[in-house]
Parts: structure tokens; C-alpha cells; sequence
């Protein structure tokens, strides 16, 4: 049993369409283990967010190990809030976002029969959670929603990755508009994906990630103006993945990360990107997950 600190590592195509893609996978990093030099897949984090989950939980209520277990907070701690699995109970839910009190959106993936790796999407209304209809790229190998941001119950984007059947990694970008959800053209820079978002009106979402497995890592920054997404120029040292992002504004967003060199933090001041000094632990080898910014 793993308690999540840290982002999921995503089962590749093969380690999904062999039933892998629960809440407990062999492909996870176990914690506590550097994040690999190659950076992306084998090491991005788990974070911490208002619905999390948790296999120790899920274990302790007597909660079959291949169900997504969202964990709320009310008071007086944390309680297991029942989820829906889609068919094929694979489900796993990467990233949260709550606009209001009773409304939440998850994004994830999960396998299905055929052994197609596809987007899933749930929501909370303040009582249940229920699966919404979310489209995959047709003819995908496999497909996963990483990050999700939602300004109002009927604006949210989602961000993530999709495996061509060739192997070929390219971004993925899905919009909510309060009544279905609908794939966005995003580019990719080479064969990449993201992994973060931040929205700050339905207008202006910065999204965060980099290169896919297997190819240099280099840092990418995307940005959505209301009518299309643009890759913007990011610093990128050796080996570099940025992993989550917070805007205060859409001219000040922080994304963070890591590279070669160790923890990797950079501001957007409305023009341009640039690095930041960041700390690293005393024995080095530092990666910065996520990121929250209450002001510029």
C-alpha cells in the first residue's frame, strides 16, 4: 500500500492495457525515490489537493484496491467520499478542481475492455460524484487527462497526453462548458505533453510539461487566449519538466518543476518567462510538484 504524496507515475500504453491503471500500479515511483534523470513519466508527482486519493484509506474502509477513492475534508477530518468506476474498473483520477463548495471536477484515465487506455471525467454536485462523457482522440492507443482547472461550474479546461498507436506523445486539451466536453487543437512541441493548468478566466489558462519519455527533456509552456492555444518560449535547462503551475493573474503565473540540475521554479510576468532561484535539498536532486500563489 502507497498514501500519495506525490503525482501518480502514468502506466505506459502496454502496463495500462494489461489492467494496471488502479489506484495501486508497480509502475508508481515508491516514495522517497529520486525522480528519474529522463524526468516526465517515471517520476511526476502526486500532489495533495481537496480530493485525494488515497490507498490507505481506501484499504482501511474495505474499498476494493481497483476503485478511484476520492477523499474529501469536512470536518472533524478526512472521510472516503464513494466514486464512480467506468466499466472497466481501472479508474484513476489525476487532478481536482473545485470552483464552489458543491462543485468539483476530476480528471483521470482508465483502460477499457479492448485494452484502449481513454480519458475519464467525473464531477461532484455537493452530493454524489457521476462520470461525465469525455471524448478521447479517436484511434488513440492511450489517452489520460492529467490536469484540470475550473474558473465556474461551466468553464473548466483539462490537459493532458495522447499515444498514437506509433508511439508518437502529443498534447491533449479538452474544454468543459457546462455541458460537454470537446477536444481542443493544442500543438505540441516535438513529442511532448502537459501535465498542469491554471485558469484565471475562461480566457486565460496557463498550462505546464515537457518532452515525453525517452527524448531530451525540455520544459513547455502553453497558453489559451479564449480562441486557441499557443506554445510559449519557457527557459529550459538540461533535462527539464515543468509540473505544475499557479496564476494570480493572467500576467503572473509561477511554474515549477525540475531538471538535471535539481528544483526548477519560473515567472510569467505577461511577456515573457524567465528562471527563478529555487532551493534545493542539502544532497541535491530536488523536484518541485506544485504550486500556489494567493497574489503576484
Amino acid at each position: 500500500m502507497k498514501f500519495w504524496t506525490r503525482r501518480p507515475a502514468i502506466a505506459a500504453p502496454a502496463a495500462l492495457s494489461a489492467g494496471r491503471a488502479g489506484i495501486v500500479s508497480s509502475v508508481w515511483p515508491a516514495l522517497g525515490r529520486r525522480r528519474p534523470r529522463d524526468g516526465r513519466i517515471g517520476g511526476i508527482a502526486a500532489k495533495m489537493s481537496v480530493l485525494l486519493v488515497a490507498v490507505v484509506l481506501a484499504g482501511a474502509a474495505g474499498i476494493p484496491v481497483s476503485a478511484s477513492v476520492p477523499v474529501s475534508a469536512s470536518a472533524p477530518g478526512w472521510s472516503v467520499t464513494p466514486s464512480p468506476n467506468p466499466v472497466s474498473p481501472t479508474g484513476q483520477l489525476n487532478w481536482v478542481s473545485c470552483p464552489a463548495a458543491n462543485s468539483c471536477v476530476a480528471v483521470g484515465t482508465y483502460v477499457k475492455s479492448s485494452g484502449a487506455g481513454v480519458t475519464l471525467a467525473e464531477r461532484w454536485d455537493g452530493s454524489t460524484w457521476r462520470i461525465q462523457p469525455v471524448p478521447s482522440p479517436p484511434g488513440a492507443a492511450w489517452s489520460a487527462l492529467l490536469g484540470v482547472s475550473c474558473v465556474s461550474p461551466s468553464a473548466c479546461e483539462a490537459v493532458g497526453a495522447t499515444v498514437s498507436r506509433s508511439r508518437a506523445w502529443r498534447v491533449l486539451a479538452e474544454r468543459w462548458n457546462g455541458t460537454r466536453w470537446q477536444i481542443q487543437p493544442a500543438p505540441s512541441s516535438g513529442s511532448s505533453y502537459l501535465v498542469g493548468v491554471s485558469c484565471t478566466s475562461p480566457t486565460a489558462c496557463t498550462a505546464v510539461g515537457g518532452s515525453a519519455p525517452g527524448t531530451p527533456g525540455k520544459a513547455l509552456a502553453e497558453r489559451w487566449d479564449g480562441s486557441s492555444w499557443r506554445v510559449q518560449p519557457a527557459p529550459s535547462p538540461a533535462g527539464a519538466f515543468l509540473a505544475g503551475v499557479a496564476c494570480a493573474s493572467p500576467s503572473a503565473c509561477t511554474a515549477v518543476g525540475g531538471s538535471d540540475a535539481g528544483t526548477l521554479a519560473e515567472q510569467w510576468n505577461g511577456t515573457t518567462w524567465t528562471t527563478q532561484a529555487a532551493a534545493n535539498p542539502p544532497q541535491g536532486g530536488g523536484f518541485l510538484n506544485g504550486v500556489t500563489c494567493l497574489s503576484s
